[in-house]
């Protein structure tokens, strides 16, 4: 199985399904490079509210 036929299988998935799924990867991640948890902390400590990014601003970024 290629990426393009996971990319496919995940689109078809029920949204819990998926939502498990993107919570795993993040968990491999994690575990894979311990400095990604400390800055996702930092990030998401951020009470900066122009270090982020609104609705419209992230669905513009991940437009096809």
């Amino acid at each position: 199985m290629n990426l393009e036929d996971v990319k496919t299988a995940v689109a078809g998935m029920p949204q819990e399904d998926q939502d498990e799924l993107a919570a795993y990867l993040v968990y491999l991640r994690h575990r894979r490079d311990p400095g990604i948890a400390a800055e996702s902390r930092a990030r998401m400590d951020d009470a900066d509210g122009r270090n982020w990014l609104t609705l419209n601003e992230l669905r513009e970024r991940w437009k096809d």
